[in-house]
């Protein structure tokens, strides 16, 4: 199996997990396995909305899983970014990417890597990810100021959690250091 073989099921998972923490009302869309342009076009024509990929620049990378999350009372689409690796264990290498993503993005303002755990798995994160998570030396909440101008302030905030199949969604828990570590927080996150 890939990596790319769980992501209907995690989309679903995620969605419904995620739905019953946020307020009534509220819609969840989500496409995976394309460009950030032609993703965010699907959903926002899922949600109704008028794109506005053609009067933005969105970089083409190509994501694993994006969700645009629409609350009652807000005009925007909330972006979340699932990086999905199918592994024994999660790395620093992994983190990293998502946080590449999440710079050059800069409209999608959660992002979550996701780790469909393999069978015979003794544990979620490798050793170095688990040392900087335990020293507390993890940026999980990030403030980017694009050529020194306030205007162009960017803000994003991370989490990690992970899948066994036929087994549920849980999160690493990054409290200490700003990250997400449930979906109620999530959601509240999502809401404000």
């Amino acid at each position: 199996m890939k990596e790319i073989d769980f992501y209907p099921e995690i989309c679903n998972g995620f969605s419904k997990y995620l739905e019953s923490y946020l307020p009534k009302n509220s819609k969840i869309f989500f496409s995976f396995n394309k460009l950030l342009p032609q993703m965010i076009d699907e959903i926002e024509s899922k949600a109704g909305i008028q794109s506005k990929s053609s009067s933005v620049y969105i970089p083409k990378l190509k994501l694993d899983i994006l969700f645009g999350i629409k609350i009652p009372n807000k005009i925007e689409l909330v972006y979340i970014l699932l990086e999905v690796k199918y592994l024994n264990q999660l790395s620093l290498a992994d983190y990293s990417q998502l946080i590449g993503y999440l710079q050059v993005a800069k409209n999608i303002i959660f992002g979550i890597l996701f780790l469909v755990i393999k069978p015979n798995s003794i544990n979620s994160l490798s050793n170095d990810l688990q040392e900087i998570l335990r020293t507390q030396n993890l940026p999980m909440e990030w403030k980017m100021h694009i050529n020194k101008n306030i205007r162009d302030e960017y803000h994003f905030k991370t989490g990690i959690s992970y899948y066994v199949p036929l087994n549920g969604i849980d999160w690493v828990n990054t409290n200490d250091v700003q990250g997400i570590s449930s979906f109620k927080e999530l959601a509240d996150l999502i809401s404000t």
